[in-house]
């Protein structure tokens, strides 16, 4: 794999030209003409590098970008459904970059999506960098901020001004394609990559297909999620860290093809990497997840460590840990996270977990000079093993083109009230009961390869 140059952003391109948009409490845009003046090059369709109008809104068509391309703080990108935007004819380095203060409002429909691409002739992953969105909400760092990996001087999170319900903006009915960049290790753009963003963000029905990285990555941030498809990513279909704290519902992920990263998994959650105490917490909560190894190169369908806690509810989880011994159903590391699974701070409810590596469902691992270790580990796996299904039957195999058991599987658990998870009584992301699955509906998930 040729590692690609990592992206360097000039510090007056995320000052210049700025200019602030009249909002109301939503934070929608409110303004009187507004055309595509502002953000395409003119008499081209090319997007320019810095997109700096307060409301920039393009038609149904296809449309390039000529690099790293940012919109800025005060500056809302608007795009009507039937919107392809495309990086560059070369795969060279592309990406559509939200800074904090910017809106991007994708709303699509599932006939109509909005999609974001590659522009080779014959893509593959890599060729395009992704979305990345970036926000004023809380990061578990010692000031609040960061900067977002793949990116130089492009910071995320409020800090002094921590903002945890900011809006980035509205994805709905969107696929992103062949995105991601690896720069190096740890240093990577993914699918849809967020830092920071707030819960006044909306995102719904989104796909992302075929990357080089991670599909979804979540850098701090209080955001939350329903119908989410990641297929095809290399490394980690969905990725939390740096203190994110929301929801996901409703998750079809699944290692289709090969996963070369050295450690590909289904869910990889972290803390802070040497602070595991360090606050605000990881904490996710998940439910009706569907994950779906390669059976070859799947490692854990969930890397849980670094201090990482939350809830996961209702979930499937198949064809994991067969290329290595390290891979498992579920994987709890770091004597932090192993405390909090004895504590239910850390735990799972009616999951199913069949046909994964010989290695075992479940296990700990304590780093050195766990408190009362042998105890300590023993009581994190008792805890762990009632996270599953106690007798789970043999099941026909759980595939893309088939992601749903053919009933309703035993033992689903109740999803607590009064938060965003909506109530149900099935295990993983499709009703066995209902006449069809939500991936079918119009075009919006793209199936090749399936």
């Amino acid at each position: 794999m040729n590692h690609r140059k990592r992206l360097g952003v000039p510090a007056l391109l995320l000052s210049a030209g700025l200019f602030a948009a009249c909002m109301d409490d939503d934070k929608n845009p409110v303004v009187e003409s507004p055309d595509d003046a502002g953000c395409l090059e003119e008499g081209t369709n090319r997007l320019k590098l810095n997109i700096t109008a307060d409301l920039c809104e393009l038609e149904a068509g296809e449309y390039s970008l000529q690099g790293v391309t940012f919109v800025q703080n005060g500056s809302v990108l608007k795009l009507h459904p039937g919107v392809t935007i495309k990086g560059k004819p070369d795969g060279s380095q592309s990406a559509l970059v939200v800074v904090k203060g910017g809106i991007l409002h994708a709303v699509g429909t599932p006939d109509q999506p909005i999609v974001f691409t590659a522009g080779t002739a014959q893509p593959v992953r890599g060729d395009f960098g992704g979305v990345v969105l970036l926000g004023n909400s809380q990061v578990n760092s010692t000031t609040g901020t960061a900067d977002i990996e793949g990116l130089v001087g492009v910071p995320y999170g409020g800090g002094s001004f921590l903002n945890t319900a900011d809006s980035s903006g509205h994805l709905q009915y969107v696929r992103i394609e062949y995105a991601g960049y690896l720069f190096g290790e740890a240093n990577e753009l993914n699918g849809l990559t967020m830092g920071g963003v707030g819960s006044k963000t909306v995102l719904s029905h989104i796909h992302q297909y075929e990357g080089l990285d991670d599909c979804f990555e979540w850098f701090g941030g209080t955001v939350s999620a329903r119908y989410l498809v990641a297929t095809g990513c290399d490394d980690d279909i969905f990725d939390y860290d740096f203190g994110w704290q929301g929801t996901l519902q409703f998750l079809l992920g699944a290692h289709n093809g090969p996963a070369t990263s050295s450690d590909p998994n289904g869910i990889e959650a972290d803390g802070r990497s040497g602070s595991e105490e360090a606050h605000p917490r990881t904490y996710g909560t998940i439910a009706n997840m569907t994950l779906i190894g390669n059976g070859t190169t799947s490692q854990s369908g969930m890397r849980l460590r670094r201090g990482v806690g939350g809830k996961i509810y209702n979930s499937i989880i198949t064809g994991f840990g067969k290329g290595s011994a390290g891979g498992w159903a579920a994987r709890v590391e770091g004597n932090t996270s192993i405390r909090l699974a004895t504590k239910d701070s850390l735990a799972g409810y009616g999951l199913y977990a069949f046909n994964n590596g010989s290695a075992g469902t479940y296990t700990v691992s304590p780093a050195a000079g766990l408190p009362d270790s042998v105890n300590t580990r023993q009581a994190a796996l008792d805890a762990i093993s009632g996270w599953f299904v106690d007798t789970i039957p043999a099941l026909a195999p759980i595939t893309l083109t088939n992601p749903r058991p053919a009933s309703t599987l035993a033992g689903a658990a109740t999803i607590p009230a009064g938060g965003q998870l909506l109530p149900t009584a099935y295990i993983g992301a499709f009703d066995p009961a209902a006449p069809t699955l939500w991936i079918d509906e119009g075009n919006w998930v793209r199936k090749t390869n399936w």
